[in-house]
């Protein structure tokens, strides 16, 4: 395949993903976020990560992004504008398409991201524990073991 294949070009055990921490910025609406991402992206499965520890929230974004203008002028009530937009966003997709998570709650709890991994499809995979990405502020989490089952796939 050259360039940008087509939907038709993938099949269902082809997995993409995606990151973003910017997606409420700007004049959307829920209602138009939603659509957004069932017109773009018909057959996902969306991950909404939220922090419901708004004043480390505040501080990691200050730190992280210091020198930026993204940060000027945010205080805890625009992060929690910010995360009741995110929830309001997985509520308008539904269950099938969307599911919430809190950093408060799945760093404590392995748990949660168990959860998250059968929801997605993916069967006979375990966290045993939580690998600290970013550790002292980028560093990877070498000591942590990474293994999620031999037996792990994707199921769809």
């Amino acid at each position: 395949m050259t360039g940008n294949p087509s939907l038709e070009e993938y099949d269902r055990g082809t997995i993409l993903g995606l990151k973003t921490i910017r997606f409420q910025k700007g004049d959307w609406r829920v209602k138009d976020s939603a659509d957004f991402l069932r017109e773009n992206f018909p057959c996902s499965k969306v991950v909404v990560n939220i922090r419901s520890d708004v004043d480390s929230q505040l501080k990691s974004m200050n730190t992280t992004f210091s020198n930026e203008s993204t940060t000027e002028g945010k205080d805890t009530d625009d992060i929690v504008k910010m995360n009741e937009f995110l929830i309001k966003v997985v509520e308008e997709l539904g269950d099938e398409m969307a599911k919430l998570v809190d950093m408060n709650d799945w760093t404590q709890n392995v748990e949660v991201l168990n959860e998250v991994i059968s929801w997605l499809g993916f069967r006979h995979c375990k966290y045993h524990a939580i690998v600290h990405e970013n550790a002292n502020g980028f560093g990877r989490d070498n000591e942590t073991p990474h293994d999620i089952g031999e037996n792990c796939h994707y199921a769809g």
